[in-house]
């Protein structure tokens, strides 16, 4: 119910969700570990404290992922988009993919929709703030720390040119481990 993966429709509406369940019952483990310590030693002075305290760390880092789900939520691809996206795409062999939200120092980055086809990284971003020149120096400079070249990215903001890119894609091509190298760093850079 809860298990989706990064590129997967429906990622960024599920995270939140799954994110947050699981911060309640990480929180709740260190509860009752300190809870088990007290009341056994009949003071907070003993090791289920230390076990219990360093058990929020990673509480600590889930609820900064809780938040990060919840405020990003709203960039998640429309169903329409899906759809389409689906349609068109079937019976081709590229790797593809939706919901990736990056983040960088600088400003953070919304991309709907990706596919790799043919030396190419094709984006779909409808998020008016992001600059398509910053998206695609943010995905560069990781290409390049990844010895990832070869390949041309373009940032669309038009659903139809997008789309028109997806329909020109040969039924006979087939994905190279290349392609499945940069979309495995798509997914390491999204959230």
């Amino acid at each position: 119910m809860f298990s989706s993966l990064k590129g997967k429709y429906g990622y960024l509406k599920k995270q939140p969700l799954r994110t947050g369940l699981l911060t309640l019952f990480m929180i709740a483990c260190c509860a009752a570990v300190f809870l088990f310590g007290y009341i056994t030693r009949g003071s907070e002075r003993n090791i289920f404290t230390i076990i219990a305290v360093l058990g929020i760390l990673p509480s600590a880092k889930m609820i900064v992922s809780f938040i990060m789900y919840l405020k990003n939520e709203k960039y998640a691809v429309s169903k329409d988009i899906y759809e389409k996206v689906e349609e068109y795409i079937k019976g081709k062999d590229v790797c593809y993919g939706y919901d990736f939200y990056l983040t960088s120092y600088k400003q953070n980055f919304c991309i709907n929709t990706c596919f790799i086809f043919d030396g190419s990284l094709v984006c779909l971003s409808e998020d008016k703030k992001s600059n398509a020149k910053d998206i695609k120096e943010h995905i560069e400079k990781y290409m390049n720390q990844n010895s990832i070249d070869g390949y041309k990215i373009y940032i669309l903001d038009n659903k139809e040119k997008y789309y028109d890119r997806i329909k020109s894609v040969d039924v006979g091509y087939k994905k190279s481990e290349s392609d499945e190298k940069l979309y495995a760093l798509m997914k390491n850079l999204a959230l």
